[in-house]
This record gives structure tokens, sequence and C-alpha cells, in this order.
């Protein structure tokens, strides 16, 4: 009995087998950032950086808005879950934060955005954000920042 592949079955071995030829070194050059993104952030904000119908932000394609100005990169540092995140080590969180950033906020990220540093991170969240009515600031914050923002966003320029 001779096997015979259709070709949709053939072309879909073939994309396997060169998507996990190459697998191995790019799991190893981010795993250690996405995993930490994955158990600290992902659960609320979502594995893809889109939260759902709740009252958490999705950060997919919007979370770079907040990099238009200064109160709104380092607003991103301060809020309770990365001020006060369990990822103790600085330049693992400013890695994280720049994952975010850059790789979650896609498209909404201004060009020119400098990445997080470990020590902008230390400094920042010694300060975590305490206001009472959170959404309210979060919302005011944003406003500000988006003022600022430039008219293209980051891959608009790559084009």
């Amino acid at each position: 009995m001779q096997l015979t592949l259709s070709p949709d079955i053939f072309r879909n071995i073939i994309l396997v087998i060169l998507c996990f030829g190459s697998l191995p070194m790019a799991v190893k050059a981010h795993d250690k950032v996405v995993t930490a993104y994955l158990t600290h952030c992902g659960g609320c904000h979502g594995i893809e950086g889109i939260s759902g119908p709740t009252f958490v932000p999705n950060l997919r394609n919007t979370v770079g808005r907040f990099a238009c100005s200064k109160e709104g990169r380092e607003y991103l540092i301060r809020v309770p879950g990365v001020s006060m995140s369990l990822i103790r080590d600085d330049a693992l969180l400013a890695d994280v934060m720049n994952f975010v950033l850059f790789r979650l906020g896609g498209s909404s990220t201004p060009v020119g955005t400098q990445p997080y540093t470990a020590d902008e991170i230390h400094l920042l969240r010694t300060h975590p954000v305490s206001y009472l009515d959170f959404m309210k600031h979060r919302s005011q914050i944003l406003e500000r920042s988006l003022q600022q923002c430039p008219t293209k966003p980051a891959q608009a320029s790559a084009d």
C-alpha cells in the first residue's frame, strides 16, 4: 500500500519542519522575557496583550501611546502591577517592559522611543502610583500623552 499525501498536507508538513527547525534559537533568545511577561502580566493583560472586556487595559497596539510623554512613560512603570511586580531584577523588568512597549505596543509606539533601562526602572518603581481614583488618573495621563504624540506611528516610517 502506497501512502499519498495531498498537496495541503505536504505543505503543512514542510511549514512545520521549517518553523520548528529554527524555533529553538528564537525561543532561547526570548524565553526568559516572554516567560516573565506571561507569568507576571499575561494572566490579566492576555498572552498577546489583549485583555478582553474587563477594566484591565489592552496592550496590543495601544500601550505605546503612553510613551508620547515623559509622564506617560513613567506612569507605565509606576502602576502597581509593574512597580510592585514580583520581577525584582530591574534589568529583567526593563526587558519585559520593552517587550510590552515595542512588541505588544506595535504601531502605537512612537518613532524614536527609547527603551527602558534597568536604572530607569529602579528609580521609577520606588515611586508607585497611589491615586484613589486610579482609572480617572490613567485616563487623564493618557489624554495628555496623546496630545504630544507624533502623527505617524513607529511602524509607518519603516515602510
